[in-house]
């Protein structure tokens, strides 16, 4: 696949997944379809894994040049553990998302529907920064 090819599988990749998980936290709220959000956020978790190996082919081919907001490179920000640490971290953010929805969560462990929450708030903070910073600016209108 050439670099442009790979760049459309991170953005398509990166929008399904948010797409995914905020489908998954809806209908976790409405009781007449909360039974979709367990497959939903299941369906955000392969989805995001994708965007992981996506986002390595992409810094791979191009260096890490321009990889993070900002235009920032993979260089500026601490090279290839940084990028293996943002992996990681939200990895064990969505599994524990995941674990807490499911139905014998809050008895098994007490601490796990807690935990589901605040990971999934750390989740939907991350999504909104990295959208966020992608809107345009507008001045003044004179």
């Amino acid at each position: 696949m050439s670099t442009e090819q790979v760049h459309r599988v991170v953005r398509l990749t990166a929008r399904s997944s948010a797409l995914l998980f905020a489908a998954a936290q809806a209908t976790s709220v409405l009781r007449v379809a909360a039974s979709a959000s367990r497959p939903l956020y299941a369906a955000f978790l392969l989805v995001h894994a994708a965007h992981f190996g996506a986002v390595t082919r992409y810094a791979v081919l191009t260096g890490g040049r321009h990889l993070f907001p900002g235009g920032r490179s993979l260089s500026d920000v601490g090279g290839w553990p940084t990028m293996a640490g943002i992996f990681a971290v939200f990895s064990a953010l969505a599994v524990t998302g995941w674990l807490a929805k499911a139905p014998t969560a809050a008895t098994d462990w007490a601490w796990l529907p807690a935990a589901g929450r605040g990971a999934n708030g750390l989740i939907t903070a991350m999504f909104a920064g990295v959208y966020l910073q992608r809107l345009p600016v507008r001045g003044p209108s004179g």
